[in-house]
């Protein structure tokens, strides 16, 4: 399916920019976002159809064929040449006076000519057969005269996004509509109850800020990394002050780390390189933490508890022993999520889980099994990067370094011990099955 997108003449009330098409909201302009929703939506080619005053630039990112065509050159010859160009099935006529996201083009049932409402409300898009949209282009009024050829309206799902652009304030409302849109909801494969309620909120009003900036999302993650590092360094001095502030760097990098997620989707630029770079950042700044906190409990001179004295170098010796198990659970992690075709730990099924994760009350599974889920889902919160970063922020602020570690070394230890075991399980299960190839998740879902 074909869609022509047309762009208005008129201005946005109170913004500098010239032309509708060049508005600007979160990080992309009406035009790039319409064209990229476009091309996610899955049509075939775009007829943008524009004023000579209009120079339209390339999209780095969209590989969906665009003609581009003056509608106030001459009237009759355009009108041939979008007829010509649309072929002979049904298309979609966009006007381009909104922000919209690609659920705005789901397609209605075929047959009708209708126009899209969103919360029952009227927008620019409409769906027509082909002779509707021959009527309509060659109409004394041409693409100005749309309503009076499509009368049916229809509903489109529930929480897409669309705005439409009038003036300043109108931008601002679409600005922030768009950060609303970005929110996860809690739940295990989502947000956690840190990130939910404290690091989530705070996250997006640092992304709506950064939208219109040349700060892309793998600079995000970097800035994260080096927080992390310098956490681990701080918190390795064994100086109470110094710890303090590692923590409090920690948490903000466990913040940061959402950014560069809800950069990506605003802009319409999910990469998986992107999310691999996110990954590996995120177990490096846990890895070296982990180290670092063995270190700064050695600083301090503690005894081991059950060591005796002079035995404060076994919280390094412990810690530096869990994190290379770490690396190697890591390493083979990523071998698996290369041929998973995935690039997150969010992605991957541990080898105890439901095998069935729609409908387990249709699994006969025996107490054991039942029992491993249980345990699995409620470690599955717990273990979440946000909510042990805060818990380790307010034990060590409270000076309590020692409970901080252990809670670390059992999650450092799930992943490195448990992470082995369940990958060993995982290689048996699937040893002797026909190999067949695992679907990647799609790269709209994969940024956080």
């Amino acid at each position: 399916m074909k869609c022509l997108l047309y762009v208005p003449q008129y201005e946005c009330e109170g913004i500098r920019e010239t032309h509708i098409a060049d508005v600007r909201v979160g990080g992309l302009t009406l035009l790039e976002r319409a064209c990229l929703s476009i091309q996610a939506a899955g049509f075939s080619d775009i007829l943008l159809v524009k004023s000579h005053t209009y120079e339209m630039r390339p999209l780095a990112r969209l590989n969906t064929p665009v003609q581009a065509l003056d509608y106030d050159s001459c009237p009759d010859e355009i009108a041939e040449q979008i007829v010509e160009s649309l072929g002979d099935k049904r298309i979609c006529l966009c006007v381009l006076d909104a922000m919209l996201s690609p659920s705005c083009l789901s397609i209605p049932p075929d047959g009708a000519d209708v126009r899209i409402l969103i919360d029952g409300t009227p927008t620019g898009i409409y769906f027509v057969s082909h002779q509707t949209a021959q009527k309509i282009v060659q109409s004394e009024h041409g693409l100005d005269d749309i309503e009076s050829h499509v009368a049916e309206t229809w509903q489109a799902p529930d929480h897409v996004l669309y705005h439409r652009m009038m003036c300043a304030d109108d931008l601002r409302t679409g600005q922030n509509k768009l950060t609303r849109s970005l929110r996860k909801p809690l739940g295990r494969e989502s947000d956690g109850l840190v990130a939910y309620f404290i690091n989530r909120p705070c996250s997006l009003q640092i992304s709506k800020r950064l939208a219109n900036t040349k700060i892309t999302p793998n600079m995000v993650t970097f800035f994260g990394l080096l927080l992390g590092l310098a956490a681990a360094t701080l918190v390795a001095t064994g100086d109470h002050m110094l710890m303090v502030a590692a923590v409090i760097l920690w948490q903000l990098s466990s913040m940061v780390d959402g950014i560069d997620g809800e950069l990506a989707r605003m802009r319409m630029s999910p990469s998986h390189k992107g999310e691999w770079f996110d990954t590996i950042c995120d177990d490096v700044t846990n890895i070296t933490f982990m180290l670092g906190l063995g270190h700064g409990l050695y600083m301090i001179g503690n005894d081991f508890p059950f060591m005796g004295e002079n035995s404060a170098l076994y919280f390094f010796y412990i810690a530096a022993g869990v994190c290379t198990l770490m690396v190697i659970a890591v390493g083979w992690f990523y071998l698996e999520f290369l041929k998973m075709g995935i690039a997150s730990h969010n992605h991957f099924e541990w080898g105890f889980e439901s095998e069935n994760k729609i409908n387990k009350t249709q699994e006969h599974r025996n107490i054991l099994r039942r029992t491993a889920d249980l345990i699995a889902g409620g470690f599955a919160w717990i273990a979440k990067r946000d909510f042990y970063t805060f818990l380790i922020m307010l034990l060590v602020i409270c000076d309590l370094n020692q409970p901080a570690y252990f809670i670390m070394l059992t999650g450092a230890s799930f992943v490195g011990i448990g992470g082995l075991i369940a990958l060993s399980i995982r290689a048996i299960r699937h040893r002797g099955k026909p190999k067949s190839p695992e679907a990647a998740p799609s790269p709209e879902t994969n940024p956080k």
